[in-house]
């Protein structure tokens, strides 16, 4: 079987950022690797171009910003995480656009690009997020209540 080294490099592309805090927060709280293994992978599954990937991704990052948004410890990390939810909302919009025909690669890119950004800044701190919870730092959501966003009664 061959080896898809462009796969492991963009994989390796956009662990990098975080990583470090990532081991540091795992081993301090092994609890929380599952919890994180299972959101990198999701999301591992989802960093192509197209159009589908791009939603699929912003799907899985809003699940993210949901727990961020019902974890929040004060009103800074509130309106983080309702800065983060306007922001993949306008880049669904942005994809949903995209479908049409006459949209080049090059304005796909561009998207896909903008939502690994966000995919780095939310999956950081949904890491983060994780380790302080698991320290007892702030309160941690009810898991059996489905994730709201914020501005949600």
């Amino acid at each position: 079987m061959a080896v898809n080294r462009k796969a492991i490099v963009d994989t390796i592309k956009w662990i990098g950022p975080f990583l470090p805090k990532a081991v540091e927060l795992i081993k301090a709280n092994p609890e929380i690797w599952q919890s994180i293994q299972d959101q990198a992978n999701r999301l591992a599954r989802r960093k192509g171009t197209a159009v589908q990937d791009v939603l699929a991704t912003i799907e899985v990052l809003r699940d993210q910003v949901a727990y961020l948004a019902a974890s929040a410890d004060d009103a800074d990390e509130s309106r983080r995480a309702e800065a983060w939810s306007k922001r993949l909302s306008h880049c669904e919009h942005a994809a949903q656009l995209l479908t049409a025909p006459g949209t080049t690669k090059a304005e796909r890119a561009a998207l896909a690009d903008r939502v690994a950004a966000l995919r780095t800044e939310i999956f950081t701190a949904f890491i983060e997020e994780h380790g302080d919870d698991a320290q007892g730092i702030g309160r941690v959501p009810d898991l059996d209540e489905p994730p709201r966003l914020p501005g949600e009664a």
